[in-house]
């Protein structure tokens, strides 16, 4: 097609779209002026920028007003078309810094050149990376002298992101080569010169560090005569790789020093070329020192064990994870007359009692499923057709990967101790029912003799039988408990009850769970119910809007003390008593003498407080503290 041209602007014609538009630019605002008196050498100029295809841009005159080709135009990006005719500084504001030294040696008449040179652009209105590789040279006019400069250009920031991102996933090989867990190297020709070598394999050869550009047989002479060279060269020769577990190889790991046994784990792999020719061995595996010796280590444990259990005096027993018995002591088989093959898996069962059985099995089986220990009794056949009663305990069997390896157990006769149990339960039984009538004899023997008491001695007898009754309560705990302790929770309970069916009269109590032998037990309940007496007579539970607040801590220390703490609220105004009551006495005596505690009473105005710090230091004591958690 042709193309009309104004005369004197021939100079413009073609060059695609920017062509156009400079012909149809309005050059009146520009520095340049209209294209019609624009000097021949920029003319010249601006005719070739057009005519190319490279990514070109001419800055002329005294604020360098910027032309560019159709090439330039996608480096512009939003900024096109507004920029063309505009000064340098103007279109590139955000990078002239960074380009205005490089304009002032081009306007000084010194070309320059740069590649991938890094520029923080903003053309399409947000700043980015890029990169160029470009030249200014410098333009003379038809004076002489240096009327602009002529850039021919190229965006690069495709190229050197993905040159850094090749850069980057080479080092990021290269360090993992580098820090792999494993030891590597890299073999090159027939004699197995080290290319590569990581951080692993030095540690492996010991001192030897400056391996590279060294064949293995200069490296590693002790390693003559063990074989592994003659592999590297059947390796090479075959094309055939090599896989060897647990190689034995004696390493000298230190100058001077003898030689160390090592277990290696390895794998030869031959590397070849395009045409399949062998050029050398990739050698890599796993130091497994360690695991062959603790492989080692658990026969020897296994041995151990098995002569062990099979001497012990109870029997024991081993299972897989899905709860198939696969070991029984040899006292097992002896006990029940099974034999192996009768006995693992699970035919153990069927030594156990026909009405326990099917309880046990299914203990056995929950516990399995939840990974837990478990303690369950039962009646075992013995091989002369008699059951006795056994007791079973087990615990789960885990990995040091936390992996479950099933359980070990043990089994014992405990037939003769149940009997001696059931026989002192008799005893606790028979105990506990005279304690109490002796308790109600004593109780009707004080009412007959205190029955002509004088109306004013009333009190002192009801006070009597209120101390028996709190004693009968706390003894209904222990009976409860077989006299093996009490939770103090339960006790501060049964002694305050009768208060709480008072609905005025209110409590707060807190603490920590915590089991006692009885007589500390004892001791506490007729204290806490000598201050409920007083309580309800003169202080906090005498008025509707009394409050008592018991709470106890566990002392920290050596020797383990619990302080109870008995706080009177919202009663009325205390006063310090001018004598020492019975009561006070009682609680003094009872914490003292018999547990061996210490009391400390004190008369606030507020409302009464006794804090009592019982030493719990004996076994009993901590035995049940400890089982309460």
């Amino acid at each position: 097609m042709h193309l009309n041209v104004v005369p004197g602007l021939d100079f413009l014609s073609g060059g695609g779209e920017m062509g156009a538009l400079m012909r149809r630019h309005d050059w009146s605002t520009s520095p340049l002026g209209p294209p019609e008196g624009w000097p021949q050498s920029l003319r010249t100029v601006v005719s070739l920028m057009l005519t190319s295809k490279f990514p070109m841009f001419v800055a002329w005159g005294p604020r360098l007003a910027f032309l560019y080709n159709d090439g330039y135009r996608p480096i512009f990006g939003a900024k096109h078309p507004h920029a063309l005719g505009l000064p340098f500084v103007d279109v590139w504001s955000e990078i002239w810094h960074d380009i205005e030294p490089l304009v002032t040696k081009a306007l000084a008449g010194e070309a320059t050149y740069h590649e991938d040179m890094h520029l923080v652009m903003e053309r399409n209105g947000y700043p980015e990376d890029t990169w160029y590789t470009f030249s200014y040279s410098p333009v003379r006019d038809e004076t002489g002298g240096i009327g602009g400069m002529f850039c021919a250009c190229t965006e690069t920031t495709q190229e050197v992101k993905s040159r850094a991102t090749l850069k980057a996933e080479q080092d990021r090989l290269r360090e993992l080569f580098q820090q792999a867990p494993g030891f590597m190297a890299m073999l090159r020709g027939r004699d197995h010169v080290f290319e590569l070598a990581n951080d692993a394999y030095l540690q492996l050869v010991g001192h030897r560090r400056d391996i590279l550009g060294k064949s293995v047989r200069n490296v590693l002479p002790e390693v003559e005569g063990q074989g592994f060279f003659e592999l590297l060269d059947k390796v090479y020769a075959t094309g055939k790789p090599f896989v060897g577990r647990s190689l034995r190889v004696s390493l000298q790991r230190e100058p001077g020093s003898p030689v160390e046994v090592r277990f290696l784990d390895l794998v030869y792999q031959p590397i070849t070329d395009r045409t399949g020719s062998v050029t050398g061995i990739f050698a890599e595996g796993y130091d497994v020192t360690e695991r062959v010796q603790a492989e080692e280590s658990l026969r020897e444990s296994e041995a151990r064990f098995r002569n062990l259990a099979d001497n012990a005096p109870v029997m024991v027993w081993v299972t897989e994870p899905d709860g198939a018995c696969s070991y029984l002591s040899r006292s097992w088989y002896e006990f029940t007359g099974q034999t192996p093959e009768t006995g693992l898996g699970f035919g153990w069962l069927d030594a156990v009692h026909p009405e326990d059985r099917d309880w046990s099995g299914k203990v056995f089986a929950e516990s399995n499923a939840r990974q837990e220990t478990f303690r369950v009794e039962y009646r075992l056949r013995r091989a002369d057709g008699t059951y006795r009663w056994a007791i079973d305990a087990a615990a789960p069997r885990f990995g040091e990967d936390g992996t479950f390896l099933g359980y070990v157990g043990s089994v014992l006769d405990i037939t003769d101790r149940k009997q001696v149990e059931e026989h002192r339960e008799l005893l606790i039984n028979e105990l506990n029912h005279r304690v109490k009538n002796t308790l109600t004899i004593v109780q009707s023997m004080a009412a007959q003799s205190l029955r002509q008491l004088s109306e004013e001695s009333r009190p002192k007898f009801q006070a009597f039988e209120d101390r028996l009754f709190a004693l009968a309560r706390a003894h209904d705990v222990l009976t409860r408990e077989n006299w093996e302790g009490a939770e103090l929770r339960e006790i501060i309970d049964e002694v305050v009850e009768p208060y709480l069916r008072q609905k005025t009269k209110h409590f707060e109590i807190e603490g920590e769970h915590l089991r006692l032998i009885p007589r500390t037990a004892l001791a506490i309940a007729m204290a806490i119910h000598e201050l409920a007496t007083n309580a309800a007579k003169y202080g906090a539970l005498s008025v509707p809007p009394g409050c008592v607040v018991i709470t106890w801590t566990l002392a920290p220390g050596e020797a383990s003390r619990l302080i109870l703490r008995w706080e009177e609220k919202g009663g009325p105004p205390v006063s310090i008593p001018t004598r020492r009551g019975f009561g006070t006495r009682l609680i003094e005596r009872s914490l003292s003498t018999d547990v061996g505690g210490d009391v400390q009473l004190i008369y606030a105005p507020t409302g009464v407080v006794c804090v009592m710090d019982i030493p719990l230091s004996e076994a009993g004591d901590a035995q049940e503290r400890a089982s309460s958690h």
